[in-house]
């Protein structure tokens, strides 16, 4: 029937660069728009820092695993179809999202675990068969002289089932590519008035707020803290980058703020939940922004002491006003703010993305550099002599 929508399926897989046809047809607002007006225009990065795609000589097989990647320094993983396609307009330029690999290595390992009739990883839809039975795509590219592995994972905590493959994959993920970092980003419900559209959470900390179908797991309400941010992350996400994007986004701040004290919380509940004027969830002062996953890329990576990790949110639909009480027809509102608007969004989440590796990067220059200049001096410097014992003289 016209009209109507799956909101979840909404969120994980509607893609503005080529919307489906199904959702054409339930009449969802931006599945009708140009791919052009929603996802992000070119940041105009500083000399030599832009991200560059770096595609393999030989495309892997799907079956492939990711041990040519080991020792990349940075692995960036995002989750929804609208995110991919944002992380591919503005970190792999020339190579959408429709050009990045397929990941089924050692497949048969995960079909038995995610047992979820909503999972992408279950779905027999034409226009899903590069997520059925996937555990992504990725591609490679380079943020100043970093390599780095970008990953839009085709497993997600709350549509998978309650075996939770998505730990699974994290883990091995991390102990393959041994990356020094590790940053899950993508798109937010906005918690609270405070946050607006487009507006960014750089987690201080990441919680579960579990309710539903994992409620009764020992990590239900359990929270970590990611890493500390390089020195000058913040300081390099500019107005001249943010307010390209931010300017093209309907009562965005013209500016997007950005949320990153250890206060600011990043909250993952087990089902889709957003805020609204009635805290229908009661998600209001646990956090800036809800998501879907992020904690569970927390408990995952704690067996991982050298990966500094990050959580990185963006605002794709702000607090919703439900002011007859319809928490349905609010989660549809939320549904068509995240189709419009997710892509755009996602720019100012790429940028703090791109920030913390290029800070990471020049922080590591920097050091290097003393080391060598503390060597180069140690050597120039005159030798002293050492006295000679009485009597041994000449």
């Amino acid at each position: 029937m016209r009209g109507t929508f799956d909101v979840d399926d909404v969120i994980l897989n509607f893609d503005p660069a080529a919307p489906q046809h199904r959702f054409r047809a339930a009449g969802l607002h931006a599945a009708h728009a140009a791919a052009e007006a929603a996802l992000p225009l070119s940041i105009p990065w500083p000399a030599g820092t832009a991200p560059t795609p770096a595609p393999l000589a030989t495309p892997p097989a799907e079956t492939d695993d990711l041990s040519r990647f080991n020792g990349y320094e940075a692995v960036v993983m995002t989750w929804t179809s609208a995110e991919a396609s944002a992380m591919a307009t503005l970190f792999t330029p020339g190579y959408p999202i429709s050009a990045w690999y397929e990941y089924r290595n050692d497949i048969t390992q995960y079909i038995p675990l995610v047992t979820g009739s909503k999972a992408p990883f279950n779905s027999r839809e034409a226009d899903m068969a590069r997520y059925y039975h996937s555990l992504g795509l990725y591609f490679p590219c380079t943020i100043r002289g970093t390599r780095v592995l970008l990953i839009k994972s085709g497993l997600h905590l709350d549509y998978d089932g309650p075996a939770t493959p998505l730990r699974q994959l994290v883990q091995g993920i991390a102990q393959t590519v041994a990356p020094k970092i590790f940053i899950t980003t993508g798109t937010g419900g906005g918690i609270g008035a405070g946050v607006s559209l487009g507006d960014v959470v750089i987690a201080g900390s990441v919680r579960f707020d579990c309710k539903q179908q994992f409620a009764k797991e020992p990590w239900a309400s359990a929270a970590y803290t990611p890493s500390a941010l390089p020195a000058g992350t913040l300081a390099a996400i500019t107005p001249a980058l943010t307010s390209v994007n931010a300017a093209r986004i309907p009562k965005a701040r013209p500016i997007p703020q950005f949320f990153s004290a250890t206060t600011d919380a990043v909250v993952t509940t087990d089902f889709f939940a957003f805020d609204d004027s009635t805290n229908y969830y009661k998600l209001q002062g646990l956090g800036r922004a809800c998501d879907m996953g992020d904690a569970m890329v927390g408990n995952a990576l704690q067996s991982f002491a050298d990966i500094s990790w990050y959580s990185i949110r963006n605002a794709s639909d702000p607090q919703i006003p439900n002011p007859n009480d319809d928490i349905k027809e609010a989660s549809r509102e939320a549904a068509q703010i995240y189709a419009s608007y997710g892509g755009l969004t996602t720019a100012a989440s790429l940028i703090a993305t791109w920030a913390v590796i290029h800070s990471a990067q020049a922080s590591a220059s920097a050091t290097r550099e003393k080391s060598e200049a503390a060597r180069r001096k140690g050597a120039n410097s005159p030798r002293t002599k050492s006295p000679q014992p009485p009597g041994r003289g000449r």
